[in-house]
């Protein structure tokens, strides 16, 4: 009976020890969590209003706007492409066919001058038209001695023509000496010089048709011919369809050229705005290439069919493109003017921020106070967007600086608005 109260007593410390021992790590395993809950410090409700440094303003630079009323109209928004003009944009495909010669066709991009030869097709005639080819050239060849057969002819006729006037010239001589001495008559005189004179004229005749046959171009025999195929207008090369050595069939394009200097903006316009287009409007338009850049375009046409999809018409703007920047293909967003003007009030884009959901801009209160404002935006203008509500004329927003006045109010309270840290 003592061993089993020993056993007892014995098993009873042990559990006693287990427990105490699993009671102090439960302790300590939770007493850094509490140690970090009562370290965090609680974040500040924040009241819309920041203390930033003179300090701090001078290190990032921190740059103001003032908000100024403007004349402007409404604006109608929307995106478009640019397309070429299609006067200025060809085509090039051959009435004939053949085999496009090595070396002869230009690269994408290159700039060609209207009448530039593009390349050279040389032409292989079929089975049929290689008869009448070998035909033509037996009918070449028969003319062509035929001719030269004629031309030794004259040639023989003008050295005999030749003759017979120096003869004629010389009886003429004598018979004039011999009339001076009263030894010839008049009537004999008078029938030498007939006969030189008609011998003169045989030898001009016969010099005539030789020179008339030796200015005649002697026929060349018909083989497989080159086509020269030449530049319509003058622009860039923007397609090439066939490489040095392909076939061309008659009518196939091989090469397109579009002349950048002027292009086209194609937009869909909303019905609902279409009557707010003025006939000699214009747009201005940037693009993903060149998002600072304003390019300004005119008005060409509206057209006259509403997609029943999109209710959309679609509008035309002339942009002229000296320099060539724009490329066919390229998206455009454009902005235009749709109503009369009226006042807005504007400030610059890079001082509206986003915040939860809402556009906000942080205004000037004092020299190191600045208070965070709702504001309900408008159209854009440029660099410049509208505001309709939340401030006022002549207050001045942060424009370069902004997005560290956001971080600034959502430091911790006990992070002490004196710092110098940014």
């Amino acid at each position: 009976m003592k061993n089993t109260r020993t056993g007892y007593l014995l098993w009873s410390l042990m559990l006693i020890v287990v427990v105490s021992v699993l009671a102090a790590g439960l302790y300590v395993w939770r007493q850094p969590d509490a140690a970090q809950d009562e370290g965090a410090p609680l974040a500040a409700a924040s009241t819309g209003r920041v203390t930033f440094l003179m300090e701090q303003q001078w290190l990032i630079r921190l740059k103001l706007a003032k908000a100024e009323e403007a004349m402007r109209a409404p604006q109608i928004q929307s995106t478009g492409r640019i397309v070429p003009v299609p006067s200025k944009r060809a085509v090039v495909a051959p009435p004939v066919g053949g085999i496009v010669e090595s070396g002869t066709i230009p690269r994408i991009g290159q700039r060609v001058m209207q009448g530039q030869v593009l390349a050279k097709l040389r032409q292989t005639p079929t089975a049929a038209e290689g008869a009448q080819i070998q035909a033509a050239n037996t009918q070449i060849h028969i003319e062509n001695t035929r001719l030269e057969v004629e031309r030794r002819r004259l040639v023989q006729a003008e050295v005999e023509a030749a003759a017979r006037l120096e003869e004629a010239t010389h009886d003429l001589g004598r018979s004039q000496r011999l009339y001076e001495k009263k030894a010839y008559s008049a009537k004999a005189l008078e029938a030498d010089e007939l006969d030189k004179t008609a011998k003169a004229a045989q030898l001009e005749a016969i010099r005539a048709q030789l020179r008339a046959l030796q200015a005649a171009t002697p026929a060349t025999s018909v083989s497989d011919s080159e086509y020269d195929v030449r530049a319509p207008i003058s622009g860039t090369i923007v397609r090439v369809n066939k490489s040095a050595g392909e076939q061309v069939a008659p009518g196939e394009a091989i090469i397109e050229i579009v002349a950048l200097d002027t292009v086209w903006v194609e937009a869909p316009i909303f019905e609902r705005d279409l009557g707010k287009l003025a006939r000699q409007g214009s747009a201005v338009f940037t693009t993903t290439a060149f998002p600072e850049r304003e390019f300004q375009g005119r008005l060409v046409d509206i057209g006259k069919i509403v997609d029943e999809q999109s209710r959309t018409a679609t509008a035309i703007f002339e942009v002229v493109n000296r320099s060539e920047e724009l490329s066919i293909g390229m998206q455009a967003d454009l902005r235009l003017n749709g109503g009369t003007l009226a006042s807005v009030l504007l400030v610059p884009r890079e001082a509206v921020l986003d915040n939860e959901g809402k556009k906000i801009v942080y205004v000037l209160l004092s020299g190191e106070e600045f208070e965070r404002r709702d504001v309900v935006l408008g159209d854009e203008y440029g660099g410049k967007v509208a505001i309709l509500s939340g401030i006022k004329p002549g207050e001045r927003v942060v424009t370069q600086g902004a997005y560290q006045l956001k971080l600034q109010e959502l430091r911790p309270a006990n992070a002490g608005a004196h710092t110098h840290e940014v």
